[in-house]
């Protein structure tokens, strides 16, 4: 199969045994399909189409689904994609996405494409780069070739690659001038998830990567070219926090703390410039979990084996309720993350799509919220 290809899925509607919600499955369990990671912008602004990534022809390539049709057009071929990396830019014109050592910019109507910044010889490009607000700017995280610890598309490298203390560096990419800068770097530190706050490019929200009853804090703040970076909250080998997101107004960062002590799981938003942090409310052993666009409300996905649901948070309510089954193993394919629910919200928050392996392989699924 080539880029332009066309395809169409058929869909199949059902109600949630346990919610009475319509949950439409959109892929066919004929090879594996994901959405990209659950912060990444991933549909259009009209709630039309979605970009995902299949397996269907051998490789992992990234395609768009019409959400109305079940009509499908593949944007890439060939191999070495990074399937959870793509992102569409604010106006839906453009597709972001990294391949090999290389950060790729697609025209979707024309499905030309460019590379706008490659990873130099005796580094790798690690996890997912991150966009700003205003399409300008990327980041991502190198590491040093030298130090990656090779996995099997498993969790069993994650505890050596964090042992390891790796020499990372992230890397702010202006794509209008298809260059990259050092933003910060550690030369014994494991470092992911960039992410540019909205609405202020120098100002870069990350993580120090590895099992979280071993990293000294994960939360960590820095403005490009500081040397310096702020950690956000300081925490105890009982305690865990996952999986940090800016709010859309850029007011705020939102993450899930966990103390095994106690038992606690609340969500809780925090204020970088102040360092306010508010504690929202007690919540389900999400794994994932992300706002909508006004942070009204909040979806997560339960990973525990007794909370096999996507949850649903009222906001201004302080209230939780089961949304529906994912079902999901939670099972590894290639990649650690491929059967991770991931759920994300709609443009409009009217619905919510979300990844399962409950029907036997990973596959992409969409319930209702109205």
């Amino acid at each position: 199969m080539a880029k332009g290809e066309k395809g169409k899925f058929s869909f199949e509607t059902y109600r949630d045994r346990d919610t009475g919600r319509e949950v439409t499955k959109l892929t066919t369990d004929n090879y594996l399909n994901h959405h990209p990671y659950f912060y990444n912008k991933m549909m259009t602004n009209d709630n039309r189409f979605l970009i995902f990534s299949s397996n269907r022809d051998g490789f992992r390539n990234l395609y768009k689904l019409d959400l109305i049709s079940g009509a499908t057009d593949q944007l890439t071929e060939g191999q070495d994609i990074n399937d959870f990396s793509p992102m569409l830019t604010s106006d839906d014109k453009f597709l972001v996405y990294s391949r090999e050592e290389k950060i790729m910019w697609m025209q979707l109507d024309t499905l030309m494409e460019e590379v706008v910044y490659e990873t130099p010889q005796g580094w790798i490009t690690g996890g997912n780069p991150g966009i700003s607000s205003d399409d300008r700017y990327l980041v991502l995280v190198e590491m040093k070739e030298k130090d990656r610890i090779t996995g099997r598309g498993d969790w069993s490298a994650f505890e050596p690659q964090w042992a390891q203390k790796p020499y990372c560096r992230i890397i702010c990419i202006d794509i209008r001038e298809k260059s990259g800068i050092i933003a910060y770097q550690d030369e014994h530190c494991w470092l992911g998830h960039p992410q540019i706050r909205p609405g202020a490019n120098d100002t870069i929200l990350f993580c120090h990567e590895g099992p979280g009853n071993r990293i000294d804090a994960r939360l960590w703040l820095v403005s490009a070219g500081d040397s310096h970076a702020k950690c956000l909250k300081p925490q105890t080998h009982s305690e865990l926090i996952t999986h940090e997101y800016w709010l859309n107004d850029g007011s705020r960062l939102a993450f899930v703390y966990r103390n095994r002590e106690t038992g606690e799981e609340t969500i809780r938003f925090l204020n970088p410039d102040t360092m306010e942090e508010e504690v929202l409310m007690q919540c389900s052993t999400y794994c994932h979990f992300i706002s909508n666009r006004d942070n009204t409300r909040i979806v997560g996905d339960g990973q525990d084996p007794a909370e096999p649901y996507l949850y649903l948070v009222d906001v201004n309510g302080k209230t939780e309720e089961k949304l529906c089954i994912h079902g999901s193993s939670f099972k590894s394919y290639g990649n650690t993350q491929d059967s991770h629910p991931h759920p994300a919200f709609s443009p409009d928050g009217s619905f919510v799509i979300f990844t399962s392996d409950k029907d036997g392989i990973p596959g992409i699924y969409k319930v209702g919220l109205e």
